[in-house]
C-alpha cells in the first residue's frame, strides 16, 4: 500500500513536468528570453559557488601566520601575494551573481507575461470555436475564471520552474562541484544522503495537488456567484435580496477558505519535514566529520582549511535544496490550476469544417429544411420533422407560443447548432458541407436581445463590416433611421455606449444593430422578435428601418406581433416542435385555425390599447 502511494506521488511530479511540456508551446516563442534566464541562473550559481574557493587557502594561510608571525611589511606582502587573486575572484563572482540575478528577474517576468498572454489567446480562439451548446452548458463565472485566474497559473508555473526547479539544481550542482574539488569522499557522502531530503516533498505532493484542484473548483463557483449577482442586480435590488446574496457568498467563500487552509496545511507539513530532515542529517554529518578530525586522512586531505571550505559549501547547499523542495510543492499547486485550463483547451469544437469543405455560394436559388429534428436533451425533442422550402428573396415567418421551437429553428440557420437528424440544404447541398465562415458571411442577424459592445457607436456598426469607410457607416446609419439622433450626440459616431449599450434607449439600440446589419449587406436576414420589447413609437421607427433592410434579402423571421409578418411569403405555425399550419396570412386566416385565433386575439388587445390611449 505504501509502495503504491509513493509511486502515485512520484507520478504526480512527473505529471507536473508533463504539464510544463504541454505549456512549452506557449513558452517557446520566448526561447531567446528563456536562454537569457538560463544564462542568468548559470552566472548566479557558478558565481555563488566560486566564493567557496577562497576559504581553504585563507584558513591555511591564517594558521601559518599564527605559527610564523613576521614583520608588518612581510605580512602585507604575503597577503598581497596570496590573496590578490582571490580578491579579484570574489569581485568577479559578485559581478557574475549580480548580472545573473538581473537576467533571471527581468527575463523570467518577460517569459511569464508572454506565456500567459499566449495561452489566453489560444484559449479564446478555442472557446470561440465552440457551438452554442457549449455556452449553454457552461457557467459563465467558471468559464471566466478558467480564462483569467486559472490561466494566470501558467505564469506562476513558469516562475516556479525557472526560479526553483531549474535554478536550484544549477546552484546545487555548482556547489557540489566545488565541494567535490575540496573533498571527493565527503561529497560522495552528501550525494548519498541528498535524495532523502525529497521524501517530505514526495509524501505530500499528491495531497497538495488534490486539495488545490478542489480549491480552484470552489473558486470557480465563487466567480460564477459574482457573475450571476451582477447580471441579475436589478432583481436583487427590486426584491431586496441583498441579505440572501451575502449569506450565499458567505457559504461559497467559507468552502474556498476551508480548501485553501487544507492546501496551506499540507505545504506547511512538507516544509516542516524538509527543515527537520535536512538539519537532522546536517547534525549527524557534523558529528561524523568531527570524528574524522583525529584521523590521518583528515590531515592528508587538507586539514582544517579543507573542512571549513567543505562545511561552508554544506551550509550554502541548504538554501537551494530547501528552495527546490518548496518549489516542487508549489508546482503541485500551480499545475492543479492548469488542469482545468487544458481541459478547456483540449475541447474539440462539435461544429466545424469538414475535410475539403466547400465555400458557401452568395447566390443561391433555394434553402430547404428536410425532416429536420433537434434536441438539447434526447428525452425532450425540440424540433420534430421540420420540412419547408424558401426561395431566394422570399420571407418566411415562424409563429407560435413560447417554447415551441421558433428560436431554436432560427439558431440552426447560422449553424449555432446542427440538426440531430435531417438536413438543411442550400440548392441541394447539406449546410454541413460548407465552411462555416463562408456561410456566416451570407447572414445578418437582428434579435430581440440586442447586444452592443462597450465601445463607440462607430465600432458597433462596423462590426458588420470591419473595413467599412466613413461614408458606408453613415449610409448604414441613415438607412437604419438612427443617423439624425447620432448627429445630435456631442461625440457623434464616437459616442461611447457603455456596457451592453446602456447609454442608448431600447429603440436606439435596435436601430444601431440594424445599421450593423445594413453594413453587412448579407443576402440572408434573421429577425428574431426584433420589435417585441419596444414601445409603440420606437417600434414604428424600427419597423421603418426593417422594411428597408429586408428588401432583396431572404428573410427568416420570428414575430411576436403578427401584424409585422402579414406580407410574409410563407408563415409556419409551430406547436410542440412540429409545423401545424403553413401558408400566407390570407390563407391562414381563411383556415380559421391557431394562427387566425392568435391574430384576432392580438387585434382585440391592440384595440383595447388604442382606446386606453
Amino acid at each position: 500500500m505504501a509502495e503504491t502511494k509513493e509511486k502515485r506521488d512520484l507520478m504526480n511530479l512527473r505529471k507536473a513536468l508533463g504539464l510544463f511540456r504541454r505549456l512549452w508551446p506557449f513558452v517557446k516563442p520566448q526561447w531567446k528570453q528563456c536562454g537569457m534566464v538560463v544564462l542568468g541562473m548559470a552566472l548566479d550559481g557558478i558565481g555563488g559557488a566560486s566564493r567557496l574557493l577562497v576559504i581553504a587557502p585563507f584558513a591555511t594561510f591564517a594558521m601559518q601566520q599564527d605559527r610564523n608571525a613576521g614583520t608588518v611589511s612581510q605580512d602585507i606582502r604575503n597577503i598581497l601575494d596570496n590573496f590578490l587573486g582571490y580578491s579579484i575572484l570574489l569581485v568577479v563572482a559578485a559581478l557574475a551573481m549580480a548580472t545573473g540575478t538581473l537576467l533571471k528577474q527581468y527575463y523570467t517576468g518577460y517569459v511569464q507575461s508572454h506565456t500567459v498572454i499566449n495561452l489566453q489567446r489560444a484559449l479564446l480562439h478555442r472557446v470561440l470555436q465552440q457551438p452554442m451548446t457549449f455556452f449553454n452548458a457552461q457557467r459563465r463565472g467558471a468559464l471566466m475564471s478558467r480564462m483569467t485566474a486559472n490561466a494566470g497559473g501558467a505564469g506562476q508555473l513558469v516562475k516556479l520552474m525557472f526560479d526553483g526547479v531549474l535554478s536550484s539544481p544549477i546552484s546545487i550542482l555548482s556547489l557540489l562541484a566545488v565541494m567535490l574539488y575540496t573533498s571527493p569522499l565527503l561529497t560522495l557522502i552528501v550525494f548519498v544522503i541528498l535524495p532523502v531530503l525529497m521524501l517530505p516533498v514526495m509524501l505530500f505532493a499528491a495531497k497538495i495537488r488534490k486539495a488545490t484542484k478542489t480549491k480552484y473548483r470552489r473558486l470557480e463557483a465563487s466567480g460564477n456567484f459574482f457573475h450571476q449577482m451582477l447580471e441579475g442586480i436589478r432583481v436583487v435590488k427590486s426584491y431586496r435580496l441583498e441579505a440572501a446574496q451575502r449569506e450565499e457568498f458567505e457559504r461559497v467563500s467559507e468552502e474556498v477558505f476551508r480548501k485553501d487552509r487544507k492546501v496551506a496545511r499540507y505545504k506547511g507539513l512538507s516544509r516542516f519535514g524538509i527543515e527537520i530532515t535536512y538539519n537532522s542529517i546536517f547534525a549527524v554529518a557534523l558529528i561524523l566529520v568531527g570524528l574524522m578530525l583525529t584521523s590521518a586522512w583528515f590531515h592528508e586531505a587538507g586539514g582544517l582549511g579543507m573542512f571549513l571550505q567543505f562545511f561552508a559549501g554544506l551550509i550554502l547547499l541548504y538554501d537551494p535544496v530547501r528552495k527546490m523542495g518548496h518549489a516542487l510543492n508549489d508546482v503541485q499547486e500551480s499545475t492543479s490550476t492548469l488542469d482545468a485550463v487544458f481541459e478547456l483547451y483540449d475541447r474539440k469544437p462539435e461544429i466545424g469544417d469538414p475535410t475539403g469543405a466547400r465555400q458557401a455560394p452568395a447566390e443561391f436559388a433555394e434553402i430547404a429544411f428536410d425532416n429536420v429534428q433537434f434536441h438539447y436533451d434526447p428525452a425532450r425533442p425540440v424540433l420534430r420533422g421540420i420540412d419547408f422550402r424558401v426561395k431566394r428573396g422570399q420571407m418566411v415567418a415562424f409563429v407560435g407560443q413560447s417554447g415551441m421551437g421558433k428560436s431554436t429553428l432560427m439558431d440552426l440557420i447560422p449553424r449555432f447548432y446542427d440538426p440531430v437528424a435531417g438536413a438543411i440544404r442550400v440548392d441541394g447541398v447539406d449546410l454541413r458541407e460548407f465552411a462555416v465562415e463562408s456561410w456566416l458571411r451570407n447572414i445578418a442577424i437582428v434579435s430581440q436581445d440586442t447586444f452592443l459592445f462597450n465601445t463607440t457607436i462607430r465600432q458597433n456598426i462596423m462590426a458588420g463590416k470591419p473595413d467599412a469607410t466613413e461614408a458606408e457607416v453613415i449610409a448604414a446609419a441613415r438607412a437604419a433611421h438612427i443617423w439624425d439622433e447620432i448627429q445630435a450626440m456631442p461625440q457623434g459616431l464616437d459616442t461611447p455606449l457603455g456596457d451592453r449599450g446602456v447609454n442608448l434607449s431600447g429603440g436606439q439600440r435596435q436601430r444601431v444593430a440594424i445599421a450593423r446589419a445594413f453594413l453587412r449587406r448579407a443576402p440572408i436576414l434573421l429577425l428574431d422578435e426584433a420589435t417585441s420589447s419596444l414601445d409603440t413609437n420606437s417600434e414604428r421607427e424600427v419597423q421603418k428601418a426593417l422594411d428597408e433592410l429586408i428588401e432583396g434579402c431572404t428573410v427568416f423571421a420570428v414575430a411576436h406581433r403578427l401584424s409585422t409578418i402579414r406580407d410574409a411569403d410563407q408563415i409556419l405555425v409551430l406547436a410542440h416542435g412540429r409545423i401545424i399550419e403553413r401558408g400566407t396570412h390570407d390563407e391562414l386566416m381563411a383556415l380559421g385555425g391557431a394562427y387566425a385565433t392568435a391574430v384576432k386575439l392580438q387585434q382585440g388587445e391592440d384595440g383595447e390599447e388604442a382606446e386606453a390611449a
